[in-house]
């Protein structure tokens, strides 16, 4: 009876092992391929300074099975069994934990974070703990636990530790966007990167200037600039100075797109101003110029550049059509002429719309459900 006993006693702890081994193979994969695939790039690079290439399926499924031999090598070392046996996963989830505790800073030069010396304490802590643990309960632990209660305690061990995983790891969802955007943007998939947070209302700054970036690069600025959230006006083009609100692109990036580089102190919007009317920069410097102006709502000054860049007959973007239809309104004698039915119409509903609010507020999100992607909603409403 007690040779059956003891039989069973290991069978369960042989499915415990699979099946908790199964759980963290797949938790790891999935954490590390799906969630934080972009994070684990960024760590990647910044420590190989970019001159190796980062393979996220092989990385993803290389350091789950150091993990998991990790894990292998502790029980060894620590002989854990019976309920405490999934302890000795701790190190594997810390240590994943760890490599996805990557900040905004992780590009700056000589990057580096407390857990260089506080990963090596909470390990030796860990070790000596768990073989004072092991040693205390060496009794209790050689007994045969029921299958049941060794399965639960080891799937409940499992879980905690993924869930203390998943706290440690960066899980900031607008960082996340930014690295999505930025690897969409270097492999030219822009249309993948206006999919980034599309419907969010919250949009980072760098986030902004890597979707401005791709329309530009797609020709789609004049098209698709205002479905975004624009709260930064002309600055949504450009990235910040602050090097920690960056990431691998630069605003020197976004002068190479242009074609021509400021001189130190010179007005942004004097800038993008010159290398249009001096004809220095690229084709995309116009777009610029011309977003410029309409983020930072001098329609005035749109409107007299569009006349000195464009023929009255020339197909234009959609919302330098709204602008138009605006700028006519005080402009009746202004040379382009806007003759789409469907666009005109919209405009009469937009201002018939406006009326019968309460209070600005509630006409502001009113009009924003309706008419939050378009020029004229920007216009009027954006602080």
């Amino acid at each position: 009876m007690s040779e059956y006993i003891h039989t069973a006693y290991k069978k369960a702890a042989r499915i415990q092992t699979v099946v908790c081994g199964f759980l963290f193979a797949i938790f790891s994969f999935v954490y590390l391929y799906v969630f934080q695939r972009d994070i684990l790039e960024a760590l990647h690079f910044s420590l190989a300074h970019g001159k190796t290439h980062f393979a996220p399926l092989a990385s993803a499924l290389i350091i789950t099975l150091s993990l998991i031999l990790l894990r292998w090598g502790v029980n060894s070392l620590l002989r854990l069994k019976g309920n405490l046996r999934a302890l000795s996963y701790f190190p594997s989830f810390l240590i994943l934990g760890v490599l996805t505790n990557v900040g905004r800073d992780v590009y700056i030069y000589n990057h580096h974070t407390c857990w260089g010396w506080l990963l090596p304490v909470l390990l030796l802590v860990y070790i000596l703990l768990g073989y004072g643990v092991g040693r205390f309960f060496k009794n209790q632990s050689n007994k045969e636990a029921g299958s049941v209660s060794q399965m639960n305690n080891g799937l409940l061990t499992i879980v905690l530790f993924s869930l203390m995983t998943v706290l440690i790891g960066n899980t900031e969802r607008d960082f996340h966007h930014e690295l999505e955007a930025e690897r969409y943007l270097r492999e030219h998939q822009y249309s993948e990167v206006l999919e980034v947070g599309k419907k969010s209302l919250k949009a980072t700054r760098t986030l902004t200037v890597l979707r401005s970036m791709a329309m530009s690069h797609a020709g789609l600025l004049g098209e698709k600039l205002f479905a975004y959230p624009q709260y930064y006006r002309s600055d949504g083009l450009f990235f910040a100075n602050d090097s920690t609100q960056t990431l691998r692109y630069t605003n020197d990036s976004i002068y190479y797109l242009l074609g021509a580089q400021p001189y130190k102190g010179e007005d942004r919007m004097e800038f993008l101003r010159n290398i249009c009317y001096k004809g220095i920069g690229k084709y995309t410097a116009l777009d610029y110029y011309l977003s410029s102006l309409l983020l930072e709502k001098q329609i005035d000054k749109f409107g007299e550049a569009l006349v000195d860049f464009y023929d009255a007959e020339d197909t234009l973007p959609r919302y330098y059509k709204e602008a138009i239809l605006m700028y006519r309104s005080s402009h009746p004698d202004y040379p382009f002429i806007i003759k789409d039915s469907v666009l005109i119409k919209r405009y009469d509903e937009y201002h018939k719309r406006k009326t019968g609010f309460t209070s600005f507020i509630t006409e502001r999100n009113g009009m924003r459900r309706e008419f939050g992607d378009t020029y004229w909603w920007y216009f009027n409403y954006q602080e």
